[in-house]
């Protein structure tokens, strides 16, 4: 069913605050569908228009940045396309706009950030291009972020870092490049999520990674990232998921991330991680997954816990010095030449002990 200007449908309604029409099969999926947005340009009272989840076609019009009483605009699970219109910056009163799962193209606009009262904003699932503005850190009432899904490309601004407010940060699976700023790293309020996975990130982990004491789910995977990780993670109490995998980490994992016991799912797997795999994981009574696949870990695998599920382990393409003696593993057993020297060694401690009493 087409919603089309000739019908006029809103006209008449001089003092409408809310139109909603979501989750119908309204629209063609063509442009023109949403021409009946023109008719609402009078309506000086409106505060919502949630048009989501329908098949609108076409172009946002123009005439929705003269709405300027909005605060709520929902647009996602359409089949809209072209620029987010020029003006956009008028909505001055918006608190959440959602233009998810579209197929919106073009620049995300500076003008974004005008809309100091946003708290909920999401970009993600469309075809934007070009950089992250600027102007987003100007957001400073945000919860929500997302821009996941998309063609972004450039580096992540530092001006991320003013946000105080912020629960979720969603930039997954973009083209960003670029270390991850230091500021970005130190939003103390993110408590839900952060994902910066499929990027072209590189550099370090920056060590302010330890003010996330609150989060939850820190995902970093399918990026560029090397050098050590820092000790200050072990810091993030809160976490339940890390995913680090697919970068290009080295050295030991930190005896600091012992205090992770929250953690249900850690991913290590595609580094150049070495060393022994920490005993300490055994003790992570809440571990679900953890993969540590494809490092130069070496040594014993720890043999309680959760190494004792090998549906829930992984620790395959190591190089030949991990051992075990869990069979499911499929890993060489581990020799006791070591413990027998110092079994030897006490011995002879002993009997010379009993040579000099006598």
């Amino acid at each position: 069913m087409g919603l089309g200007v000739t019908c006029h449908p809103f006209e008449e309604l001089h003092k409408l605050r809310w139109l909603s029409i979501s989750n119908n099969n309204l629209g063609t999926g063509h442009d023109g569908d949403l021409e009946f947005v023109n008719t609402l340009s009078n309506k000086t009272s409106l505060e919502l228009i949630s048009i989501n989840a329908n098949n609108f076609g076409g172009h946002l019009p123009i005439s929705i940045t003269n709405l300027t009483s909005l605060s709520i605009l929902a647009l996602d699970l359409n089949e809209l396309y072209g620029d987010i219109p020029a003006g956009i910056g008028n909505l001055v009163n918006l608190e959440s706009m959602n233009t998810e799962r579209n197929k919106f193209t073009g620049n995300i606009p500076q003008e974004i950030g005008k809309l100091q009262q946003l708290k909920k904003l999401s970009f993600s699932g469309n075809k934007f291009t070009g950089n992250i503005p600027s102007s987003v850190g100007n957001l400073t009432q945000l919860t929500h972020l997302y821009m996941s899904l998309n063609y972004l490309s450039g580096g992540i601004p530092p001006t991320l870092g003013k946000y105080q407010n912020l629960l979720l940060l969603n930039l997954n699976h973009n083209n960003l490049s670029g270390p991850i700023p230091k500021e970005v790293m130190s939003i103390p309020s993110i408590a839900i999520y952060m994902g910066m996975s499929g990027n072209n990130l590189n550099g370090s982990l920056p060590i302010e990674v330890g003010t996330l004491k609150n989060l939850g789910v820190l995902d970093l995977s399918s990026n560029m990232l090397s050098g050590e990780i820092p000790a200050t993670l072990g810091s993030c109490v809160s976490l339940e998921r890390l995913r680090m995998q697919d970068n290009f980490f080295v050295g030991k994992i930190p005896p600091s991330l012992n205090s992770l016991r929250g953690m249900e799912v850690l991913d290590f797997s595609y580094n150049n991680l070495s060393g022994n795999i920490p005993q300490f994981l055994k003790d992570f009574h809440l571990l679900r997954i953890l993969n540590l696949s494809f490092n130069n870990f070496e040594g014993m695998v720890p043999e309680k816990g959760v190494f004792k599920n090998s549906s829930a382990v992984s620790v395959i393409g190591n190089n030949s010095k991990l051992c075990s003696s869990i069979p499911e593993l499929q890993l060489s057993k581990c020799k006791l030449k070591t413990a027998r020297l110092i079994l030897t060694a006490k011995l002879i401690v002993a009997a010379s002990v009993i040579v000099c009493v006598a």
